[in-house]
């Protein structure tokens, strides 16, 4: 069979928020961008997806530049004014408000559905080719003389750089063989909707257990919040097994009934919890993004502002960059490379100390995290702080 061969700046495999994020703002450098996903475009839907993010001000803006952020929020979003964070055995917790920053939100609830419905319909606006395919190989990763190329069934494509930004199990990474440091927290996360008899306020509130961490996300619907239950694994195990009536009503009392009676109102699915973060991120004309990169704990829900901090700082270093130049792509790689691991780096450290500080019953350490956490709650400078981290 005779290839047909076809010619682009930028191959980005993976059609998620972060990969068509990429393809939009490289496609605005006027590149010329192919991203190849296995899914078709996601479908809008009245029910509350449960797969969410919580998205800071970076991210958004980073949506805003790609023109679908109005579009989600004309659909849905649930934008949230303060955080509670609470140690269900110690009088350990935090609470900051946007009001103490003079901001009018700290993030917004997004399901990530909703957001790859309306980048998808931005990406074929700004002239991206989004290939659907199941089957993709890595013919060549490219040097100074040759491109890289990738083989999709009759297609041979041939491009000056190809982006992987198809996820922890990332089959762009293995090819490079980039190599990546990782743990696995030998938990699930659970997730699910829950309507709650009192209405959330927009307040995203977080508890911790001796079995791990309980999140309560503000929903757009006032008496909906979608939670994320980080669970050991044989507690997992025994929540999913149980009717939803007596899952709804663990919710309830592991929340301390912070918004009164609890009733499930969708399935109940899971997900392994592991950490990974790629010791390298590129390799001749290959470079990862997203959680091809780095995946995290979901304690704070800041995993997708992670990526849109890549999508924000790759498409910056490669304005105005000659692609086929080995050594000018290889000068801006390192740059993000550097800059996006420290930050990675960063939140990966701080969500371990978080962690590790609430998620023992050593009664020193629950005296001392009391204490810690009573400060910043008096700190006014300290919850700024706090505050703005939130905001990205």
């Amino acid at each position: 069979m005779t290839m047909k061969r076809k010619k682009l700046d930028v191959v980005i495999v993976g059609g998620g928020m972060i990969g068509l994020s990429l393809a939009i703002r490289l496609a605005q450098q006027n590149r010329r961008v192919m991203v190849l996903e296995r899914h078709s475009q996601p479908e809008l839907s009245e029910e509350l997806a449960l797969r969410v993010s919580a998205l800071n001000d970076r991210s958004r803006s980073v949506l805003k530049d790609c023109g679908a952020w109005p579009l989600v929020q004309e659909h849905r979003s649930g934008p949230y004014q303060s955080m509670q964070v609470w140690d269900k055995d110690s009088p350990a917790h935090i609470e900051f408000s946007a009001k103490e920053i003079n901001a009018e939100d700290l993030g917004a609830i997004v399901e990530n559905n909703v957001v790859e419905h309306f980048l998808w319909q931005r990406a074929e606006q700004a002239g991206v080719e989004i290939l659907q395919t199941q089957q993709w190989t890595m013919v060549h990763g490219g040097d100074e003389s040759h491109p890289a190329e990738i083989e999709v069934g009759e297609w041979l494509l041939s491009a000056d750089l190809i982006i992987g930004a198809d996820g922890g199990r990332s089959k762009v990474r293995q090819y490079a063989e980039l190599p990546i440091s990782f743990w696995d927290y030998g938990q699930q996360g659970i997730v699910a909707n829950i309507r709650t008899e009192q209405p959330h306020n927009g307040v995203a509130r977080q508890v911790f257990l001796p079995t791990g961490p309980l999140a309560l996300l503000p929903t757009p619907d006032s008496h909906t919040v979608s939670i994320v239950w980080s669970a050991d694994e044989a507690l997992a195990r025994n929540l999913l097994n149980e009717p939803a009536e007596r899952f709804a009503k663990q919710v309830e009392t592991e929340s301390g009934r912070v918004l009164g009676g609890c009733e499930c109102v969708s399935d109940i699915k899971a997900f392994p919890l592991r950490m990974q973060y790629a010791r390298q991120w590129y390799q001749h004309r290959i470079v990862l993004a997203g959680d091809a990169a780095h995946t995290i704990h979901p304690l704070a829900g800041q995993g997708a502002n992670l990526g849109f901090g890549d999508v924000k700082a790759l498409t910056e270093k490669l304005e105005g960059v000659d692609l086929s130049s080995l050594a000018q792509l290889h000068r801006s790689l390192s740059t993000y490379q550097r800059e996006r691991k420290a930050d990675t780096q960063l939140m990966i450290a701080a969500m371990e100390t978080f962690k590790r500080g609430f998620g023992t019953a050593n009664p020193v350490v629950k005296g001392l995290r009391a204490l810690a956490f009573a400060l910043p709650n008096k700190l006014t400078f300290l919850k700024r702080k706090l505050a703005e981290v939130a905001l990205g």
